[in-house]
């Protein structure tokens, strides 16, 4: 697009890429400290930039007082400086206009001199704010028209730095400007650095909260490889809050519902506290002594509903459903610690600088009530001065909802072994037909390795086993009914490949990495193979009309390519089936159907949401599902069939919402369903 002042100045109404930029956490905070700095000290405008890794100064936020000058005239500004350039200069859509302190050719730019000499830098010229991103052959106009018109006499460019602890030294993080329509005065130069310094605080809380995100993402991956081991996994989360975040120790204590109880599951403190010195000393005041360096949880455990434990710093926050902190170290272990031991805490808490101490309670996000279901709580100690800052709680939350997070996949291993568990005729069906007992305990290890991948192979694995089962049972039923015999062994052939489809499925959890591997998958091409694997299985071809609308030329998807086919496969697979349901036709029936008796119309369709989601329709004009079912079908163990396990849109709702996409149903009673899946494209590795 052609370079323009609305492509400088970033206003949210008038380019795509600033709205883009605004509407980003640390866009919208700098936004506010631009249109502070306008609105407290009258001036006429004032832009945020950062300062990159490799010298540059994006512009992220800017303000112009909207009663000196509106859309209508920077637009009209904009085309009269299009009008004056000999060519067209152009700016990147998809990044922010940026010029760079080591370039020489923006030695100029009053920016880049504050951040060379490293102090405030003031000019009587506008367009040094703006060049040289915005030609030279410009500056005529901006000197005796913009300026004139906007009513400025002064700009100033204010560099602000990130201070070390003891003030030794100054990181570059930005500059603030600022333009106004009379002299900027000394007093008014302090103002402005001390609004440097809060966008230099508002831009380094946002990299701690990136760096926090980062991690909390590295700890779901290595959680994911833990699966079936939970105390490991809180472990790692608990040593990942005092090793990344800083603090002097963190706990961990899962909610149990049977008894309302809190058990102290994992437990981390920095080795430099040498907690078992201390511990020893509170030991010897205690009745009944309760390690918390290394606590057992069947002793170590809060009673949420008993009086007794009702000041527990654990018991406020589970009640409250929200972090609690106080200044008194006491509160994590009353009543467990006597209040004889409590001087020893006390010197405790003096001599190791600790201030405040904190309890986050955590959450899945859905429960059987349809409100956020208690999973434990996350104790942290910090010995910073002020105690615990907002950003720093939503960091802990972050690591709370990790430990949820790790607490569902590992009891949903255990669910899911279970399950496998429940039926010992399938497992000997399983045994008997492929004769590999070493391959069963390979797909037992598979598991805990492959999650939820694993756990939809297996989900697919049993319908195959339970069909050819049903299908074995009825020829024996029927063995002396000849026309029903007959029948059956004419529908043998797709059970056969029912049969093989199990052999594959067997076969690729031996392959856990190459299950795993990631790749840019299209879309068309995995919808097309999950209608045509659905429409053999249920033996549908000739019953059930599918409209392909796919869209062309669209982008890929990072994912797995047989994942993605399984996931299309389950929203085929119901829509099938809610057709067949409603015509009373079974899909696992061996009756021969009409030929050319069309029951109904599934309709699948592709396209782009955006240049950044793709969208997947698939719509059945089957039974529909109830209102009141609507809010249940996402969970785990809920079905509709009598004869379904409620994994499939389980898994698939968790499998899409890993990819960063979004999964969600409409549906009316006796007219059809509609699911709709919104997917991420895949990024260029560049």
């Amino acid at each position: 697009m052609p370079l323009s002042i609305k492509s400088v100045v970033g206003k949210k109404n008038m380019a795509k890429q600033s709205r883009k930029l605004i509407e980003t956490r640390l866009g919208l905070s700098l936004q506010g400290i631009a249109q502070d700095v306008v609105g407290t000290l009258g001036y006429v405008a004032a832009m945020v930039s950062t300062y990159e890794e490799d010298g540059s100064l994006p512009i992220r936020a800017v303000y112009i007082d909207p009663h000196i000058a509106d859309a209508t005239q920077i637009q009209t500004w904009e085309a009269q400086i299009g009008h004056s350039l000999s060519k067209p200069t152009y700016a990147s859509e998809n990044q922010p206009v940026r010029i760079n302190v080591h370039h020489k050719e923006d030695h100029n730019n009053l920016g880049v001199q504050a951040v060379r000499k490293r102090k405030p830098v003031r000019s009587t010229s506008l367009f040094s704010l703006f060049t040289p991103v915005v030609p030279s052959e410009t500056k005529l106009f901006f000197d005796q028209v913009v300026q004139p018109a906007l009513g400025v006499n002064q700009v100033i460019a204010v560099p602000f730095f990130l201070e070390s602890v003891d003030g030794t030294e100054k990181a570059i993080l930005g500059n603030l400007f600022a333009a106004k329509n009379g002299e900027i005065t000394p007093q008014e130069e302090r103002i402005l650095v001390a609004f440097g310094r809060q966008a230099a605080a508002t831009i380094e809380i946002e990299r701690q909260r990136l760096q926090a995100l980062r991690v909390a993402r590295q700890l779901t991956t290595e959680i994911q490889t833990r699966i079936g081991h939970e105390d490991a996994i809180l472990q790692q989360i608990v040593e990942g809050v005092v090793n990344i975040l800083g603090y002097i120790g963190a706990m961990l204590a899962t909610y149990e519902k049977n008894d309302c109880s809190l058990p102290l599951r994992a437990v981390y403190f920095d080795p430099a506290l040498e907690i078992e010195k201390w511990e020893n000393r509170v030991l010897r005041l205690m009745p009944n002594p309760i390690s918390i360096a290394h606590p057992d949880p069947a002793v170590a455990r809060v009673y949420v509903e008993d009086p007794a434990y009702r000041e527990n710093l654990s018991t406020q926050a589970v009640k409250a459903r929200e972090p609690v902190t106080s200044d008194d170290l006491y509160t994590l272990f009353v009543p467990f610690i006597p209040s004889a031991a409590r001087p020893v805490l006390k010197l405790l808490q003096r001599t190791v600088h600790i201030t405040q101490v904190i309890a986050v309670p955590f959450f899945l996000e859905t429960a059987e009530n349809g409100q956020p279901e208690i999973v434990g709580n996350l104790f942290a100690a910090t010995t910073h001065p002020d105690g615990f800052k907002a950003e720093e709680i939503e960091l802990l939350k972050a690591f709370g909802q990790q430990a949820a997070a790790g607490i569902r996949n590992a009891r949903l291993y255990r669910e899911v072994e279970q399950l496998l568990n429940r039926s010992e005729q399938q497992r000997r069906e399983i045994e008997d037909l492929y004769r590999k007992g070493e391959e069963r305990r390979q797909v037992a290890e598979l598991f805990g390795k492959m999650a939820f991948n694993a756990a939809a192979n297996v989900h697919t694995l049993r319908n195959h086993i339970g069909a050819f089962s049903t299908h074995l049972q009825l020829t024996l039923m029927y063995k002396h009914d000849p026309q029903r015999l007959l029948a059956l062994l004419e529908s043998g052939p797709r059970y056969l490949q029912r049969l093989q489809e199990a052999i594959t499925i067997l076969d690729s959890l031996h392959e856990p990495w190459n299950a795993q591997s990631d790749e840019p998958v299209a879309i068309n091409e995995a919808l097309q193979e999950a209608v045509q694997k659905v429409m053999m299985r249920l033996n549908v071809e000739d019953t059930i009309y599918v409209e392909m609308e796919l869209g062309s030329d669209l982008p890929t998807v990072y994912t797995t390519y047989e994942m993605l086919v399984e996931a299309f496969k389950i929203l085929v697979k119901n829509g099938m089936e809610a057709i067949l349901e409603k015509h009373q036709v079974s899909s696992e029936t061996t009756q021969p159907r009409m030929p050319g008796m069309i029951l109904g119309v599934l309709r699948v369709q592709s396209h782009m949401l955006d240049k950044e989601t793709l969208e997947i329709l698939v719509e059945d004009n089957g039974t529909g599902i109830p209102t009141e079912a609507l809010t249940k079908i996402f969970d785990l163990r809920y079905s509709t069939k009598a004869s379904g396990m409620g994994f499939g849109l389980f898994w698939l709702k968790d499998y899409v919402e890993g990819l960063g996409g979004r999964v969600w149903v409409e549906s009316q009673v006796g007219e059809g369903t509609t699911f709709h899946v919104l997917l991420p494209v895949a990024q260029n590795p560049a």
